[in-house]
């Protein structure tokens, strides 16, 4: 019931304008905030920008983000916070006090709410955080969802299993060309699951383990080609009749991707979309190549909170 009052009071605002309008607006409103999450952000200056009254900024904010204008400001202000402690050497007090807190303990205990750790643990490669992406507008909403993520910092990785490489498709190519090519990385996948790699690599080598379990890695070829690699990690004195393929040392931002791998939405395809919309363009990293790992760890893979992994080679911008 509650709905259904907010969309007519913003409905009677917009005055007959049309919807894009009303996204620019809106857009334009994040858009100031983003600006300013280092300086003081106006309440009034956020409702003039979006041409509604404070109170009425205030609750259809609420109803279509999902919470309150004030916390969003404080998730993004932490978010970035983050960023900044792991991408730099800055004092704590320093960042405390360019995103808006005048004391390291109050810092602290708002860091600690929302990450889990302090500031100091934050700084520490692999440490899990919370990002919180600047929300974007479109005829539906989306953006201010929870992510899962971590920076981790790898030697070289021998991977074991299976190796192919699929071939060029032309960049106009047509819609089911690239389906084709897609399903020719389903066809290697189901080549290592249903024939003797796999079996190999859990019973005979005994190689699935913490952290990386069960890996496929793609890269892109300089002559256009994408390899496939699947299998697991194997340590450099291993010996096995299985192809191997080695993965560079880097740095790697290590997102987790929950969902049932048989449901409508693979969380695989969900968390790419977010990685790509939402956190490379705000996070102070680029990729670092064009490579990237999928580990899929131990589990039920049709529960619909299975959990697996998306690594992403990073370099700071």
């Amino acid at each position: 019931m509650q709905g259904s009052l907010i969309f007519p009071l913003l409905q009677l605002n917009m005055k007959g304008e049309g919807k894009m309008e009303w996204v620019d607006r809106m857009t334009a409103t994040i858009d100031y905030i983003e600006n300013h999450l280092t300086d003081d952000i106006m309440y009034d200056e956020v409702a003039k920008i979006s041409c509604c009254s404070m109170h009425q900024f205030g609750r259809v904010f609420s109803y279509v983000v999902g919470v309150s204008l004030s916390e969003y400001i404080r998730r993004r202000r932490l978010t970035l916070a983050a960023l900044d402690l792991q991408s730099s050497n800055k004092k704590v007090i320093d960042i405390a006090i360019k995103y808006g807190y005048n004391s390291p303990d109050a810092f602290t205990r708002a860091f600690v709410g929302m990450h889990g750790v302090t500031p100091k643990v934050a700084r520490t490669l692999g440490v899990k955080l919370k990002a919180y992406p600047p929300i974007t507008f479109h005829i539906s909403i989306k953006g201010d969802v929870e992510m899962e993520y971590r920076i981790e910092e790898k030697k070289e990785i021998k991977l074991v299993g299976l190796v192919k490489q699929i071939k060029r498709r032309s960049a106009n190519a047509e819609a089911n060309d690239w389906k084709e090519a897609l399903g020719e990385a389903w066809d290697i996948w189901d080549e290592f699951l249903d024939g003797d790699i796999d079996r190999k690599i859990a019973c005979e080598y005994k190689l699935y383990r913490s952290p990386m379990w069960q890996m496929g890695f793609t890269k892109t070829l300089e002559n256009g080609e994408t390899l496939l690699a699947i299998g697991a990690e194997a340590d450099e004195n291993v010996v096995t009749d299985l192809q191997s393929h080695t993965i560079p040392a880097g740095k790697w931002a290590v997102f987790t991707a929950r969902g049932s791998l048989n449901g409508k939405e693979h969380p695989i395809d969900v968390m790419w979309t977010k990685i790509t919309a939402e956190w490379l363009p705000n996070c102070g990293y680029e990729r670092a190549a064009d490579y990237e790992l999928e580990v899929y760890l131990p589990g039920d893979t049709n529960d619909d909170d299975y959990a697996c992994e998306i690594w992403v080679p990073i370099t700071k911008k």
